[in-house]
């Protein structure tokens, strides 16, 4: 297996604690892969007391950000920290976990299918204690990705394993799209090459007991109809895209002012 097949993958961190210890104890990466820990301005529980210098036999290296700058300027930042020899790059979050086989697996699907620049899986999802509450079965081949990204993202962020030359390639994360800088990226990436899933439960992600904040629900909504509207313009399919979008994240009864203003945007290009 060559350089080019080696995994730099990023964890950001922020105030997370022994969750990042779980994550590190389930990732099995070869000696010669990388892990990098972003630090995201952390006051309390900073990353420096808890993570190791070695996950398994897979270094860990940590940077530290001065500050708190979310999401998209963590990966970005952990993303930089990928040598020249690495050919890809991989996600994770702190307190969500992978079977042991995961990333030999998605380093086998992509040196085995070269024109695919993106590889997911399907995701178990989980409570804070652990227990099962549902799998997430994302779309399997290429063209099955490519039909669902017209709608909504196809590949879970914290199961992805991507290509790093297209991602240098399209700019890394972009900035501007709150609560779905995975979906833009993706989107990016899959105007260079094709996007698949392996049909397992590769990961398990924890999801917290309240959902998702009604403040980040609107970012969410705004950054999705944005990157529908920037990829599909008008086309009937990134229409149906949008107002799902709208369905899923508004009250039944600001639907029809929602869907008016979605459809407005639309018809008027803009």
């Amino acid at each position: 297996m060559s350089e080019r097949e080696r995994i730099c993958l990023v964890i950001p961190y922020y105030e997370a604690g022994d969750d990042l210890t779980t994550t590190l104890g389930s990732v099995r990466l070869r000696a010669d892969d990388l892990i990098v820990v972003v630090d995201d301005g952390s006051r309390r529980l900073p990353a420096r007391d808890v993570a190791p210098r070695e996950a398994g036999r897979t270094p860990v290296e940590l940077v530290e950000l001065e500050r708190h700058g979310g999401i998209t300027a963590a990966l970005r930042a952990g993303a930089s920290r990928a040598p020249e020899e690495f050919g890809l790059l991989g996600r994770l979050d702190c307190g969500d976990t992978c079977r042991p086989d995961r990333f030999d697996k998605q380093r086998r699907y992509l040196e085995v299918h070269p024109s695919v620049v993106l590889v997911g899986s399907w995701v178990d999802f989980v409570a804070p204690d652990g227990s099962f509450l549902y799998r997430l079965e994302q779309p399997a081949g290429p063209e099955s990705v490519r039909r669902r990204m017209r709608i909504n993202c196809a590949v879970t962020h914290p199961a992805a394993v991507f290509r790093r030359s297209i991602y240098q390639q399209v700019g890394g994360y972009p900035a501007g799209y709150p609560a779905a800088e995975d979906f833009a990226l993706f989107m990016r990436l899959l105007e260079r090459g094709e996007g698949a899933n392996i049909p397992e439960a590769l990961v398990r992600c924890r999801t917290g007991d309240g959902g998702i904040s009604e403040s980040r629900r609107r970012q969410q909504l705004a950054s999705r109809c944005r990157i529908l509207i920037e990829h599909f313009e008008a086309r009937p399919v990134a229409v149906y895209g949008l107002l799902r979008a709208v369905v899923q994240m508004v009250t039944p009864r600001r639907w029809s002012t929602c869907a008016h203003r979605v459809r407005t945007m639309i018809d008027g290009g803009g």
